[in-house]
């Protein structure tokens, strides 16, 4: 089991067989007995392992592209998790989180949920439950983005619509049939009925049923 432990750099021959697709749990916390503990964690789960002493060595080489997790502890060297937490809200990162601390205000542990964290770990903690955690929230990425990468797909299908289609799907998707359309927008009922095959083709739709339940996803 490869076991990646960042920033110090990998031999080489090790580098060559790094999978992408293993999940990559990113470790923030500076006392080495724990990073050690999680680089076992990382042994026994089959994940990934890169550890992080530092906020600042965190930002220069963290993926969030990568699939995995993160796990933040609150006194760190040069700051603290919150403030990780913090500056990957106000980047839009949506990646799994997991807090642990061994001296923690509610206050604190509260802001960390706020902020998007999945779990709130007190040190010393109990290896099968962080476990747990780990497994809970890599499952909880995953999820994640099968979700985006299918959203993006449909989004992809519709942007194939010229304007005048658009305008079409959005009544039929709203239960119009082809006489209303037609009113509503002006056209022959003809027409309507060229541009609603060609939505239902650009589309990928095999059904109206199947059009609404694609156009409620990108509008909810």
């Amino acid at each position: 089991m490869l076991v990646k432990n960042s920033p110090t750099s990998e031999p080489a021959g090790l580098a060559q067989v790094e999978a992408p697709s293993i999940p990559l749990i990113n470790v923030v916390e500076d006392e080495p007995a724990i990073q050690a503990l999680f680089r076992n964690i990382g042994r026994i789960a089959g994940f990934e392992v890169a550890t992080y002493g530092t906020v600042a060595e965190f930002h220069a080489d963290f993926d969030p592209a990568r699939l995995g997790c993160l796990v933040l502890d609150l006194n760190l060297p040069d700051g603290t998790g919150i403030e990780i937490l913090e500056r990957l809200a106000a980047d839009g990162c949506e990646m799994p989180v997991i807090f642990m601390s061994g001296i923690a205000r509610v206050s604190e542990a509260i802001t960390a949920f706020r902020l998007g964290s999945l779990d709130f770990v007190e040190k010393p903690f109990d290896l099968d439950n962080m476990l747990e955690s780990l497994q809970r929230a890599v499952d909880k990425d995953h999820d994640r983005r099968s979700t985006s990468a299918s959203l993006e797909h449909i989004r992809n299908r519709f942007c194939r619509l010229s304007p005048r289609e658009k305008q079409v799907m959005e009544l039929v998707v709203l239960g119009a049939a082809n006489k209303e359309v037609a009113a509503e927008l002006g056209l022959s009922p003809k027409t309507i009925e060229v541009h609603r095959a060609n939505v239902m083709r650009k589309t990928e739709a095999t059904s109206v049923a199947e059009l609404v339940r694609m156009h409620v996803r990108l509008t909810s």
